[in-house]
């Protein structure tokens, strides 16, 4: 598996049409009060298309990095208890199994490498292949480190065990972080909803007010460049408050 990209599901790419569209009558109805203006579904889809990739994406490499710490704990304990390399691979993949199921993300990846290495290919090589996939940077930091110290001799139980010190260190502190900012991120989604309401209610109340920004060119532009700077704007809030470890 390719962990740089991500591809919806038919599942997920149907919720993401039906956001756009739904997005795009609202946006009919609210900025243009026209059948017309769903035409911005045009616009919103690949919007939500890639919001959710990215937050799907996200979301795999988060999980991936846990399963990868949980992976290195469990072959630190078998080295400990005397297993070879190889054999404290196997074992690692038969309590992830345990732990994840067969439909973890990293308990695939574990049986793939230690199939190739019962076909008596380089466990470091096979690491490195993978570190190189994982889109990650603790993990490809990892397999620099094993690949030199399998090829010229080193400590491997300190390897590892250093590797399962940084990788929990840094999910704890994102832990920390993403429950500091929480409120701010509750802050964000309901200023992004505000300028949706203020136009509802004056649409309501104050219809009149409105009403020479509908069914004209002048109209159009205005409430067309309206929705570029409110999409702007909540792209922008959404990358103040996306802070990453």
């Amino acid at each position: 598996m390719e962990y740089s990209t991500y591809f919806l599901s038919k599942k997920e790419m149907t919720v993401c049409i039906g956001k756009g569209l739904l997005a795009g009558m609202l946006a009919a109805w609210i900025l243009y009060q026209s059948i017309y203006g769903i035409a911005t579904a045009f616009l919103f889809i690949p919007l939500c298309i890639q919001r959710e990739k990215r937050k799907r994406k996200e979301r795999r490499k988060e999980t991936l990095l846990l399963q990868f710490r949980d992976a290195m704990q469990s072959v630190a304990a078998a080295l400990q208890a005397g297993y070879s390399m190889e054999n404290a691979w196997r074992e690692s993949e038969k309590e992830m199994t345990e732990l994840y199921g067969q439909d973890g993300i990293f308990v695939g990846e574990l049986h793939q490498i230690n199939r190739a290495v019962g076909m008596n290919q380089p466990i470091e090589k096979l690491l490195y292949e993978f570190a190189l996939r994982s889109d990650c940077e603790d993990i490809q930091n990892f397999s620099d480190v094993f690949l030199y110290a399998k090829r010229s001799g080193g400590d491997f139980h300190k390897i590892i065990a250093t590797t399962i010190e940084h990788i929990s260190d840094k999910i704890e502190v994102e832990r920390e972080v993403q429950t500091v900012i929480s409120a701010k991120k509750m802050e964000q989604k309901i200023m992004n909803v505000i300028p949706v309401f203020i136009i509802l209610y004056l649409n309501l109340t104050s219809g009149e007010f409105l009403e020479p920004l509908y069914g004209n060119l002048f109209g159009i532009c205005v409430m067309t460049g309206a929705l570029g700077a409110y999409l702007v704007a909540i792209m922008v809030s959404e990358k103040m408050t996306a802070i990453k470890v």
